[in-house]
């Protein structure tokens, strides 16, 4: 079954060591509650994201360009 890809840009290779961009990636860990690595699973299970490192990568994004915003507004001011 193929899962289709948000088009963010955040997606790894086959090989899961490089983004598509040619960007390679490092591996990193973090813990999680029961109910949020349910959530995620459910990203993944709904077809959302093809793995849980995507949906993983696609929030940091998110996350960053959020800072990145709320950072440039404050120095606007």
């Amino acid at each position: 079954m193929s899962r289709s890809s948000p088009s963010d840009g955040v997606v790894a290779d086959p090989d899961h060591s490089r983004l598509t961009d040619g960007q390679p990636l490092e591996r990193v860990t973090f813990r999680a509650t029961d109910e949020q690595l349910a959530a995620l699973e459910s990203l993944v299970d709904d077809e959302v994201y093809t793995t849980r490192s995507e949906a993983l990568r696609a929030g940091v994004q998110q996350l960053l360009e959020r800072h990145r915003v709320t950072k440039t507004n404050r120095d606007d001011q």
